[in-house]
């Protein structure tokens, strides 16, 4: 019998569902008191606001009475959200405290609340598949609040690939010679804490034009710290914190930071150096295909590593087999 060539994987491949964890869903500075903003995130529309009192706070978009995007000309109202439409107002627990020509609220009329945290200037969301609370806390990176290193420097992209696929890199030494043009392979090792939890990749740069020691700690799909040390008093950290818009679409948020005695010298030339290097993985991300069963080889043991790790940050490993 004759056999048919399968499509091609650009039309067939499907991507995993969304992992578990905390995801940047805006800069800290990007919310003023009051103000109110549209996310889309995870395939889904959201409303983030900031109540009279500072805290940040994410709902569902749409109201339960007629379905306004809350999220578009809503308005904050001590510590509530009032819909643009008619008027209801949802405090932060979503439930309707105020329906302003009408006194009997119906049980109904509330609206679904995400845990939302504030750290490391950032506004993050916590997301599990099945709506359950916070497992972990989200990392602090002291470098961003110390005066012996710069204000963070912000950059941001929107990188149409899986979240998975982009912290894949972390763990894949090899690439740095055939992406970013490296003499050679680095010497690298990669280790996961005791709990499992967290992934750490050592890496010797001593080949690149600025070499170097990588200390790379990935805590979830999406949440990095990238720690470089170029010799004593010489650091660089970059802090990488990602959001899922969708299942082929991510948006990155970086925060690149030196110690102070380099700033004048070589800090701008390394900031920028990371930064450019990322052009050179954008056109990979951009025009692969998620590899749900990978052929790998002996070379490849990081990412062996890598794949067996990130299997815990899914509900259904079937999404990832």
């Amino acid at each position: 019998m004759t056999q048919i060539i399968e499509a091609c994987e650009s039309k067939t491949n499907t991507t995993p569902d969304f992992p578990m964890g905390w995801f940047s869903v805006a800069r800290s500075q990007e919310l003023q008191v009051g103000e109110v903003q549209r996310v889309h995130a995870f395939d889904r529309e959201l409303a983030l606001y900031r109540t009279r009192s500072g805290v940040p706070v994410i709902q569902d978009a749409f109201c339960p009475h007629l379905g306004a995007h809350l999220g578009v000309e809503g308005r904050v109202v001590g510590e509530s959200l009032r819909c643009p439409f008619h008027g209801w107002r949802f405090d932060t627990s979503g439930q309707c405290v105020e329906i302003p020509y009408c006194e009997e609220i119906p049980e109904r009329a509330r609206i679904r609340m995400w845990p939302t945290a504030e750290k490391n200037n950032e506004i993050y969301i916590w997301f599990h598949p099945e709506g359950k609370d916070p497992l972990w806390e989200i990392p602090h990176v002291p470098e961003l609040e110390n005066e012996q290193w710069t204000a963070p420097r912000h950059s941001q992209f929107e990188i149409p690939i899986h979240i998975q696929d982009i912290a894949e890199n972390s763990c894949d030494p090899v690439h740095f010679q055939y992406v970013h043009r490296q003499p050679g392979v680095p010497a690298s090792e990669v280790t996961i804490d005791g709990d499992g939890r967290t992934m750490h990749l050592h890496a010797d740069m001593e080949q690149a034009a600025n070499p170097s020691h990588l200390h790379s700690t990935v805590f979830q799909p999406g949440l990095a710290i990238v720690r470089t040390t170029y010799g004593p008093g010489a650091e660089m950290v970059v802090y990488n914190s990602a959001l899922p818009i969708d299942r082929n679409t991510t948006l990155l948020r970086w925060q690149l930071s030196v110690r102070r005695e380099i700033e004048d010298l070589a800090g701008d030339d390394v900031m920028n150096g990371i930064i450019e290097g990322l052009s050179q993985d954008y056109p990979i991300w951009s025009n692969k295909v998620h590899k749900r069963k990978p052929v790998f080889c002996r070379g490849d043991g990081p990412l062996v590593q890598y794949r067996k790790w990130v299997r815990q940050f899914y509900v259904d490993v079937r999404e990832i087999d």
